[in-house]
Parts: structure tokens; C-alpha cells; sequence
């Protein structure tokens, strides 16, 4: 059973190059859109737990639970996404995306209509494992279709499905929740993705050798490039990806991103909740900007980093890491009751964030790695980046509890301490990108010798 998920077998080069153009153009539009508006939904089945935490509080759960399921989630993650990062090198990508996608949207179908704390932290953990299987497949996908010198722009392209999803769950799930309750907010966007993940199998594609086409870098005349990457082998390029020292502190650098990614999408609603005073709705339509604005900074940013900072890309890193600890300190200590102010930095966090993600999630690693072990590297820096993640839920949901302070039965939280957790993980993100200035440099080095 497990070979049909295989890459299928090169078919016969077609030579009529007008149909290997039409192939290629229908078959580029229709995966790049499959996948951005397909993984943009597995953000809305990871995400409804974050917006519905007060609700859900309200209920009888604790924000620890709460951190556990969140943990568990990303936990499952980080490991299926390391995995599916090295399988996918040799899979079918258009079997692995839409069946991760199906997964995830039974389980919250199902959560949509249970109240039992371990049945929530045992099913948010099995999401974990079906969310893994997006990211590092979809990016795989990428590097089969698109030229080694296109990737950068592409992957910033694809980049915006984090933050269709997450506008939608911010201002989607906000309102399911007002309008019919905290399990509607689970179950409706299930059930509407189930359908959606048969779509997208319908409109994903497996590498273009198995449909009679060239690769992408033969394509687009890359020949050289090409050549490069035949002389490995899929398991020695995987091994290399292993043995580099630049990508581990890439990774490395991918666990603080994690911790405040995750913080502010997952704890960011209940913290302008309660520290800041903002009601649901407007708490959520503030949060709302970061996404939105990812999605205009993750678009831009591979032309950002050609275009002004000349192919640079840890320096367009360093320099957005500063935009986000701007954004982020804003976040943490603009005054109560200023939803304007608030919104502006959430904005400023988000453009950055969406600047950073591309490359400190992959890219950066991806760049300095042969395209045959794209999914290794995405694997290796989803591991690291997910189990930040997975910390921050832990750290955050333990510090809220213990900074609550309860005065005639009514609850408040403090966020002091964990606001410097959020401004501290991204000062210790942009300080470990610092020595990937030199890394390509050992790269060329390493290939002429």
C-alpha cells in the first residue's frame, strides 16, 4: 500500500515544445494555487484552538490543558514534518498534501462536537501528525516545477497561504464563535474542508518527468544547474543536508521563530483579551493584520531580497528580525484601550514575520542544500521550528497560570513575564542568522574543491 505513494515512472520525453510550454503553464497555476488556498486551510484546521481559548476557558478548561493540546499538536508536527520531509523527497507529492489536509479537517469535524479534555489533547496531537504533512511536500512540489533561480520568488508566492489561513481563522472562526459557539468554530470549517481537500488533489501535480516534461531547471535553461544536481543521488544529497553545520543553526535559529510565531498566533487574542481590553471581535480583527500583512511581506520577499538586498538573503533576514522585535515589543507594551496603536504594530510584527518566515523556514537551508533533498532540509528545520512551538505553548500556558490572580471570584492574568519570553526568542533569532552571512561563501568553496 505504502509504494502508491511513490513518485510514479519517467514517461517519454515529449518534443513538440508548444505542448511542453501549455503543460508546463496549466500545470504551474493550477499547483501553485492548489497549494496555497489547500495549506491556507491547514492553518484554519491548527488555528480555531487560538481563538477559542477564552470561550473554551469559560467552560471549565485551564489554560495548562489548553498548552497541552497546543504542545501535543506541535509536538506531532515537528516530528511528521522532519519525516515527511525526507519521504517526500521520494514521493508523490499530490498523494501526500490532500490526504494530510483530509485528515486534519475529520478531527476537527469531530472535536466540534466532544467537551473532554483528554479526547482534545489526544485528537489535537493526531492533527499534529496530518498537519505534517503540508509544508516540506509543498515546498518539494516547488523545487520539481520551478528552476533553482525561480524558487526564492515562488516560495514567497506560496508563503501567503500561512496567512489565508490565518486571516480566515482569525476573522472567520471569531464570528462562527460569536454567532453559534466555540464547537461550530471546529466543526463547520471541517466538515467544508473535507471537500475541499478532494479538490486539490484533483489539481495538484506529481514531478514533471512523469508527465513526459523536462525538469524546471531544463525548462528554463538551466543546463549547468541541472548537471549539478544529477551527480547526487537523492540519499547522498539527504546526507549532506545532515553533515552541514549551517543548516542546524538555521535551525536553531527556526525554534526561537517558532516560539514567537506561535506565541502570538496561538496566546496572541487572549493576551489583547486581557491585558489589553479589547473584546473577541476586535481582539481578533487586530490579530487579523499579522496575516494579512505576512502575506504582503512573504509575497514581496524573495523580490525584496533580489532586488534591494542583491540575493543577500541572511542579510534581508537580519534586517527583517529587527522589524519584528519593533513590532513585537510594540505589541507587548502599547498602552489599553489604543486599538489603533495596536493594530499598527501587530501589522509591523506581521510584515516582518512574513519577510522571516520564508527564509529562516526554509529557504535559507533549501538554498544551501541540492534540490533533490528539498524535503530533508524542510524536514530538519520543521523539526526545530515546530518544537519551539510546541515550548512556547508549554512556557506560555504554564506562566499564564501562574501569574492569574483571583480577587472576589474574578480571575485576571499578568503577562509581564511572558511577554519578555516573546521579545526575548526573537533578539536570540536574529543574533543566530548573524553567521549565515559566510555560508554560501563555504558552499562555493566546498564545490570547487
Amino acid at each position: 500500500m505504502l509504494k502508491w505513494f511513490l513518485t510514479g515512472p519517467d514517461k517519454p520525453r515529449i518534443q513538440d515544445k508548444a505542448v511542453v510550454k501549455k503543460m508546463y503553464h496549466t500545470a504551474r497555476i493550477q499547483a501553485v494555487t492548489a497549494m496555497i488556498l489547500g495549506y491556507g486551510m491547514y492553518y484554519v484546521m491548527r488555528m480555531t484552538l487560538g481563538v477559542a481559548k477564552k470561550p473554551m476557558l469559560q467552560d471549565g478548561f485551564t489554560p495548562t490543558e489548553l498548552g497541552m493540546m497546543g504542545a501535543g499538536m506541535l509536538v506531532a508536527i515537528a516530528i511528521g514534518k522532519c519525516a515527511n520531509g525526507f519521504i517526500a523527497d521520494h514521493c508523490n507529492i499530490k498523494k501526500i498534501v490532500p490526504l494530510g489536509l483530509l485528515g486534519a479537517a475529520i478531527v476537527n469535524a469531530i472535536l466540534g462536537m466532544s467537551n473532554t479534555t483528554w479526547v482534545f489533547i489526544v485528537l489535537w496531537a493526531v492533527n499534529g501528525v496530518f498537519q505534517s504533512m503540508g509544508s516540506a511536500p509543498c515546498i518539494v512540489s516547488l523545487s520539481q516545477w520551478f528552476a533553482k533561480s525561480q524558487l526564492a520568488t515562488y516560495y514567497g508566492v506560496f508563503s501567503i497561504a500561512h496567512y489565508v489561513g490565518e486571516g480566515a481563522t482569525y476573522l472567520g472562526t471569531s464570528m462562527i464563535i460569536v454567532a453559534l459557539g466555540w464547537h461550530a468554530a471546529f466543526f463547520v470549517p471541517g466538515v467544508a474542508c473535507i471537500v475541499l481537500a478532494f479538490i486539490m488533489y484533483r489539481f495538484m501535480r506529481d514531478r514533471p518527468e512523469t508527465y513526459g516534461l523536462p525538469s524546471a531547471n531544463e525548462f528554463e535553461g538551466e543546463v549547468a544547474q541541472e548537471k549539478k544536481e544529477q551527480q547526487v543521488s537523492t540519499k547522498e544529497a539527504q546526507l549532506m543536508v545532515i553533515k552541514n553545520p549551517y543548516v542546524w543553526l538555521l535551525a536553531a535559529a527556526a525554534i526561537c521563530l517558532g516560539i514567537s510565531r506561535y506565541s502570538i498566533s496561538s496566546w496572541g487574542v487572549i493576551f489583547l483579551q486581557e491585558a489589553k481590553g479589547f473584546d473577541l471581535v476586535t481582539a481578533g480583527s487586530i490579530m487579523s493584520l499579522s496575516p494579512i500583512l505576512g502575506g504582503v511581506g512573504s509575497f514581496f520577499s524573495g523580490i525584496i531580497s533580489d532586488k534591494i538586498f542583491h540575493s543577500h538573503h541572511s542579510v534581508t533576514t537580519i534586517v527583517f528580525g529587527i522589524v519584528m522585535l519593533i513590532g513585537i515589543t510594540g505589541v507587548c507594551y502599547v498602552p489599553a484601550g489604543d486599538p489603533t496603536l495596536a493594530a499598527a504594530c501587530v501589522a509591523i510584527f506581521g510584515f516582518g514575520l512574513g519577510v522571516i518566515l520564508c527564509f529562516v523556514g526554509g529557504l535559507l537551508a533549501v538554498d544551501l542544500c541540492p534540490r533533490k533533498a528539498t524535503g530533508a532540509a524542510m524536514g530538519v528545520i520543521g523539526l526545530l521550528a515546530y518544537g519551539g512551538a510546541a515550548l512556547q505553548d508549554i512556557v506560555n500556558g504554564i506562566l499564564m497560570d501562574s501569574a492569574k490572580v483571583v480577587v472576589d471570584g474574578v480571575t485576571t492574568y499578568h503577562f509581564e513575564t511572558i511577554t519578555n519570553f516573546w521579545i526575548a526568542s526573537v533578539v536570540i533569532m536574529t543574533l543566530l542568522i548573524v553567521p549565515t552571512l559566510w555560508a554560501k561563501k563555504h558552499k562555493e568553496a566546498d564545490e570547487e574543491a
